[in-house]
């Protein structure tokens, strides 16, 4: 693929200029883009229209004045100092949902506080756009997403250097997750307290819980002594369903 010309007076590390511009690729004619926003030259927008038309010698200067001007407005927004590694993809990320997408990302505000590998993995939070009138998630997203979490997580040069470990520890057991432990006592609770069929905590509850409890013995039919204890069992169940969910779609 043919990069931009590397001499002009680029603002962030030509790793992340070659991230972008692989991901928007060059056309010098307008195109709409996949949500249907007319672009033309390295993922332009600004001032676009279906006519649109440019030389690659002013595709390449409209590219490096907008990843300069768009190096500021990150910059400005970073309270903690990003690396040039991190900084060249949070430019990537901004270029692609906007300065106003970043400033209320997760991604800029876990940098903000430090936590670094929080931001890397919610880049993969905007990995969907709108096509056709429907919110899908796009394959060419999710890949720009991984590339700019592993260069935000590379590590600077002058860092030193480990060597890559080639005994890599196993995934983590879903057993051992705190959220899927905490779905499993709440439910054993719930069960605990059904089996004991003791209504004596359950007339500790008031306000809420005696409402509930009032609408499910004359609604629908449920003894009060068994409401509590079902609601922490159906509470219980749905957080290990959501965490099986999670870990059967790559999430840790």
């Amino acid at each position: 693929m043919t990069l931009p010309d590397p001499n002009l007076p680029w603002p962030i590390c030509m790793a992340a200029v070659a991230l972008i511009a692989e991901a928007e690729r060059c056309r010098l004619k307008a195109y709409r883009c996949p949500a249907g926003v007319w672009t033309c030259g390295w993922g332009e927008t600004a001032d676009v229209t279906p006519t649109t038309a440019w030389a690659q010698d002013w595709a390449d200067r409209r590219f490096c004045e907008s990843l300069t001007l768009r190096t500021e407005q990150v910059k400005a927004m970073c309270t903690e100092h990003p690396s040039t590694d991190q900084l060249g993809a949070l430019v990537s990320l901004s270029y692609n949902i906007g300065c106003k997408g970043l400033a209320g990302s997760t991604v800029l505000k876990a940098h903000n506080r430090g936590d670094f590998e929080a931001a890397a993995r919610a880049f993969s939070l905007w990995n969907k756009a709108r096509v056709n009138g429907t919110l899908r998630v796009l394959n060419g997203l999710t890949a720009r997403r991984a590339a700019e979490a592993a260069l935000y997580l590379r590590p600077d040069a002058d860092e030193p250097k480990q060597a890559m470990p080639q005994a890599v520890a196993p995934e983590s057991s879903l057993a051992a997750s705190p959220i899927a432990q905490s779905g499993a006592a709440t439910a054993g609770a719930g069960v605990l307290a059904l089996l004991s069929q003791t209504g004596d905590q359950v007339q500790a509850f008031s306000g809420t819980a005696t409402t509930v409890k009032s609408f499910a013995a004359d609604t629908l039919g449920i003894p009060a002594p068994f409401v509590l204890p079902g609601a922490l069992v159906l509470l219980g169940a749905v957080v290990v369903w959501q965490r099986l969910k999670q870990r059967a779609c790559g999430w840790a």
